[in-house]
């Protein structure tokens, strides 16, 4: 593969090179002017410009050269004629030999002259193949690659018409200019604008389905190092957060909320036509257990660049899903790459340089206050201190006031350092007739914000287009790795936290219960991941006649993902074990096959029918293969030579294949150019599940009535453009372990041996989960579209869910999947485009968007609810899937403040001079009490729900918050003033709430009294002096903190100024020009420059990789704010 890519690089280079230096043989006798230019043009690449009315005046032509240069050529060519010509740069003007005897209508032809200039989009950048032409006349002519252009005109009275698809056309008179530039503003409709949907791309004017899209500019303002950040808040219903601030981590994409439990919830990508179902394990952890909290799923697609994207459009409803039948379900992702042009190769180079740092740190107590704190939770433990005059002090807590007589760290400081990045793209395109070719290589390095962690992208891509008469063929190549190597974060970044801040410790004791520092974790412990990503993809099409078309596409991927990670017997991970190494390999790799058919007949010009009938074959495997090894002998080697290991353990392997068949169709019919019917229809067959229920059948139908065409909407001169869609369609799901239609066993162990077990029940009856879905959309045009309003309704029913459920025991097995329950989501979409300011030198634009979505779990079956446990955590049971609730829900007591010293008695109620500490506190008859938990003043108190005076599990818990927001959106302005350009991008969630669960690991000391604790619940925690009801005592962080309650769970609604970039575009007249340079621009770019919010961790926006409970903080990998200085400069 990657010789391929090399050798077909070399090739494309090649063919650049000697496109313009090539050597001409023509034969040809009695030939016209024209097509000895034809030739010409075909041989070299140059550009002719002439007037067609001269050229037939032209006396036929021949001629006979070999191995000849252009100029020899065109000297044989029009020898004799009466024409002349001059090579301009890559063009050839042919002008007319003008002699003083000839008419006035010849002199009127003496007063032509050139007009040359450049056409450039409104942010500098140039724009290729736009048509100039002379108004009222044929002469015309296009801009090449750098947007340059010459045409002549007749006199100054002329007008100059300028064209371009997406762009608003531009008429310029001539006057007395010799060089006129235009900068075309783009068309805000966007009507025009090709949208690629499954399988096809269709103009957005006549879309009958909901689709969101985003265009290269938009994409690359952001700098993201993944496509999915350069998305956050840009879609309307495209909800995406990720799940850590760490380089390469998964991002969690949720299009018009979650419809399954078990089915998977991310979207479909199909990049350059590959498909391509996300699957996170797909990346190897090699993790050690989930009890440190800091494990985060690796991202399958962080080795695709932004930069090498030229579109991305979502599809959303299901008239425009449904085309992907099984694997739509939760919205289609379709990636477009750049694609060459024909022309002079245009080389590009984009770079960038910064540097990032935490949002956020968290308070925690300093040297003084941790000795107060431990004084007061244990004043006669000696494990770190040493009592020498014998005063029941310790005298490194009591002697020295001064926290700087003591060494101490703010591990926060120490730890999250100051991280640089830089990142580096070079990109070429061109072509020739025929051919075009688009290829890039990138690079991207990022020292993260945690010390010794270093995270690498490299990408090469490159992509071949060749067109003949009726044949089209072409080829695209992707190649992406990317690599996190350094120390593990694994627990880390809690221990930040919780470290205590002091060096000292006593002489000769064991240091087994003493929590290492984290800078000696750091340099105990090593990771590496990596990931490598190659897709391909072809495709060859023949166009049968004037109606139909034949096309088949081949394409594929491989992933290859290795993970390593060592820790030494000095790591907390590692010292039970004395060291641990693990190791993973995992592999997927698909293929697929379409072939399609094509249909187009326009009937007079009110009937317009499109179709489209394929077959498709896809076949996935998966592969993996883990090993963990434990009591090293020799340490040193670490995880490079596992075999120094004694103890092996927790060795597997396994693979899944599955394979489809799919038929498929769309169905287009335009009626009188205002009404639009799309229906689509798909079958998938899946060895998924069982020869009855193998096939899922998945129908659409929508209706839109572009009601601007109307003559009585015209006469309200309201509307520029009124479009009603109307929608239904069913997509499914199949995202399940393949073959659990069958009886499965798994391992057990019989007095020490390895066995077999049932595990899984066969059910023949397993099959599809299905989601049926309606949509409702209105898109208005007012002001010639300046104002574009796209507003959507949809209601979202999953049914027969494919889910695990336990079985009696009698029948030998654990589980059985079945299908029951149904998940609803409802939302409305809003999405608002307005062009404010647009005057030669100042343009001023405002997106705007946001969204609603209500999920709502409506039946689940005899299981009743399934509750979802994030492990690792001595709070338990975060969270519950239940009927009436929806995904996402916490669920746990509410918290009802603390117990008080007056819900008690004691020994001597008489006596206050009793120290609370040394009290045996009895709870006062009425006082509600918890089941099986000594309760204590300080402790946590609960609501007692059904009011029978006991808190327990079963009567007094209920759903106490959300994991998803009531909506979402964002707001982006974009102002450009002549050569200066901004952007400022802000997006925000409200409503959702996390389950701040880093409360629990930092208030009260609950890991050991030695860790560090938070600032505000050290100095506002109860105390008999101070009985407040908003903290617990130290001591009440025992069984009552250890039940879920609301306490935990805390607004976590945020508004972020995501990104602010701006830039300066040097003038193509200006001194870039003398260095070679046709367009060179500067600009900085900050993000997640402010975010406002009311959480009280690290950062409101993290995950837990749990779909059924994405909000909860583990104390996350802190985000980042980013400061980025960079070019683009085009050669």
């Amino acid at each position: 593969m990657k010789l391929t890519v090399l050798l077909i690089l070399i090739a494309c280079l090649h063919l650049q090179a000697s496109v313009y230096s090539q050597q001409i043989n023509l034969s040809l006798k009695e030939a016209s002017l024209e097509s000895v230019i034809k030739e010409i043009r075909k041989q070299t690449g140059y550009a002719f410009f002439y007037d067609a009315e001269y050229l037939q005046r032209a006396a036929p032509i021949s001629v006979n050269v070999k191995k000849a240069s252009i100029e020899k050529t065109l000297s044989d060519v029009f020898k004799g004629q009466k024409f002349t010509w001059e090579i301009l740069d890559k063009t050839i003007l042919i002008k007319p030999i003008l002699r003083d005897t000839e008419s006035v209508s010849s002199k009127a032809i003496r007063q032509t002259f050139a007009i040359q200039g450049k056409v450039t989009k409104s942010n500098g950048e140039p724009l290729a193949g736009v048509n100039v032409r002379v108004k009222g006349t044929t002469t015309g002519t296009v801009s090449d690659a750098m947007g340059n252009y010459l045409i002549k005109v007749a006199n100054e009275e002329a007008i100059l018409v300028f064209s371009f698809l997406g762009f608003v056309v531009q008429e310029v008179k001539v006057a007395e200019n010799k060089i006129i530039d235009v900068s075309l503003q783009q068309d805000v409709t966007a009507l025009n604008q090709v949208v690629v949907v499954g399988y096809d791309a269709i103009e957005r004017k006549d879309l009958t389905g909901s689709v969101s899209s985003i265009q290269a500019d938009e994409i690359a303002q952001s700098q993201s190092l993944t496509f999915q950040e350069a998305l956050q808040g840009k879609m309307a219903g495209v909800q995406i957060s990720s799940s850590s601030g760490e380089p390469g981590t998964a991002m969690n994409i949720s299009i018009r909320g979650s419809n399954t439990i078990y089915g998977g919830t991310s979207p479909l990508y199909v990049i350059d036509d590959v498909p391509y179902d996300v699957n996170a394990d797909e990346v190897a952890s090699a993790k050690i257990d989930d009890n440190y909290g800091g494990y985060v799923a690796g991202n399958p697609l962080a080795g695709l660049n932004p930069q090498d994207i030229e579109s991305i459009n979502v599809l959303k409803d299901a008239s425009a899903t449904a085309i992907y039948g099984s694997r739509g379900a939760n919205g289609v992702i379709i990636i477009t790459t750049k694609s060459g042009k024909a022309g002079r190769m245009n080389i590009e180079y984009n770079g960038t340089s910064g540097f990032s740092e935490p949002i956020k740190k968290l308070s925690v107590l300093d040297p003084t206050d941790y000795i107060d704190y431990r004084q007061v939770v244990t004043p006669n433990s000696s494990l770190f201190y040493i009592d020498t005059n014998g005063d029941g002090l310790f005298n490194e807590l009591d002697a020295p006031r001064d926290p700087y007589a003591i060494p101490f760290h703010n591990w926060q400081d120490e730890i999250l350092r100051t991280g640089f990045s830089h990142t580096h793209n070079l990109s070429f395109s061109g072509g020739r007739e025929g051919t075009t070719y688009s290829g890039s290589a990138g690079y991207a390095n990022q020292q993260t914000i945690l010390m010794n962690n270093e995270y690498n992208r490299y990408n090469v891509r490159l992509r071949v287009d060749h067109s003949h008469k009726r044949f089209k063929i072409g080829i695209n190549l992707k190649m992406g790795y990317t690599v996190t190597e350094g120390a593990t974060n694994l627990g880390i970044i809690q221990n930040l936290s919780f470290a205590r801040p002091l060096e000292y410790y006593n002489e000769g004791i064991d240091l087994i219960d003493r929590y290492i520092s984290p800078i000696s974790m750091i340099d105990a412990s090593y990771r590496e991941t990596s990931l490598l990503r190659d897709d391909i993809s072809t495709y060859a099409s023949y166009k049968l006649n004037n109606n139909f078309t034949l096309k088949n596409t081949l394409g594929g991927f491989l992933s290859a993902s290795k993970g390593k990670e060592f820790y030494s017997s000095e790591t907390t991970q590692g010292r039970a074990y004395n060291g641990v190494g693990i190791l993973q390999d995992k592999k997927t790799y698909s293929w697929f096959n379409t072939t399609q058919l094509n249909y187009t007949k326009r009937f007079n010009k009110d009937h317009v029918l499109q179709g489209m009938a394929a077959f498709e074959l896809t076949r996935y495997n998966y592969e993996d293969f883990h090993l963990r090894n434990t009591n090293f002998l020799d340490e040193s080697t670490g995880v490079d030579d596992i075999s120094k290991g004694s103890v092996m353990n927790n060795i597997g392997s396994n693979r899944d294949i599955s394979n489809r068949i799919s038929y498929f169709g769309r169905l287009n019919y335009t009626l009188l150019n205002r009404h639009l019917f799309t229906t689509t229809f798909r079958t998938d067959g899946s060895d998924k599940f069982g020869g009855g229920n193998r096939f899922g059948y998945f129908p659409s139908f929508a209706y839109a009535w572009r009601l601007s065409e109307e003559r009585f909407v015209e006469k309200w001169n309201i509307f520029s453009d009124l479009k009603m869609r109307l929608s239904y369609g069913e997509t499914g799901n199949e995202r399940i372990p393949s073959f659990r239609y069958l009886a499965t066993l798994e391992n057990t162990y019989y007095n020490g041996e390895l066995g077999l077990a049932p595990a899984s029940m066969a059910n023949r009856d397993l099959k599809w989960e299905t989601t049926v879905q309606y949509n409702a959309g209105l898109d208005i045009g007012f002001a010639a579209n300046r104002i574009l309003l796209n507003v959507d309704f949809y209601n979202k029913q999953t049914k027969d869910m494919l889910l695990p459920a336990y079985v009696p025991t009698r029948t030998g097995f654990v589980q059985q999947w079945q299908n029951f329950g149904q998940v609803d989501n409802k939302g409305i979409e809003f999405a608002l485009t307005t062009v404010n300011v647009d005057k030669q030198d100042f343009k001023w634009t405002t997106n705007f968007n946001i969204s609603t979505n209500k999920n709502q779990v409506r039946r689940i079956g005899d299981v009743g609810f399934i509750t979802v446990n994030i492990p690792g955590e001595l709070v338990r049971d975060q969270g519950r899937v239940m009927e009436g609730g929806a995904i996402g829900d916490f669920y746990g007591y509410i918290f009802d403040g603390v117990y008080q010293i007056n819900d008690f008695t004691w020994q001597d109620n008489s006596d206050p001079n009793i120290p609370h500490l040394d009290r045996t506190y009895t709870l006062r008859e009425g006082v509600v009490n918890q089941t099986g938990v000594n309760v204590q003043p300080g402790s946590f108190k609960f609501k007692d729900l059904n009011t029978d005076g006991v808190i327990d599990l079963d009567n007094d818990r209920r759903i106490i918050g959300r994991s998803f927001p009531k909506h979402f959106g964002g707001l982006n302005n974009t102002i450009n003033y002549k050569n200066f350009d901004l952007n400022v991008f802000f997006d925000w969630s409200y409503g959702n709430q996390l389950f701040n669960l880093s409360k629990y690991r930092l208030e009260g000391g609950v890991y050991s009294t030695w860790q560090n604790i938070l600032q505000d619940f050290w100095f506002n925690r109860w105390t008999p002096d101070n009985p407040t009801h908003s903290y617990g005592d130290i001591a009440s962080y025992n069984a009552p903190a250890q039940f879920s309650s609301s306490y935990y769970v805390e607004d976590a609604s945020w508004l972020r100024l995501r990104n602010v970039s701006l830039g300066y575009r040097f003038n193509s007249a200006s001194f870039v020009n003398a260095i070679g340079i046709s367009n060179l621009r500067l600009f900085f770019t900050g993000t997640n420059l402010i975010t406002w919010t009311k959480y009280s961790g690290y950062d409101p926006e993290v995950s837990s990789n749990n779909p059924l409970l994405p909000g909860v903080d583990r104390i996350s990998y802190p985000r980042t704010k980013s400061f980025l200085f960079g070019l683009n400069a085009t050669f």
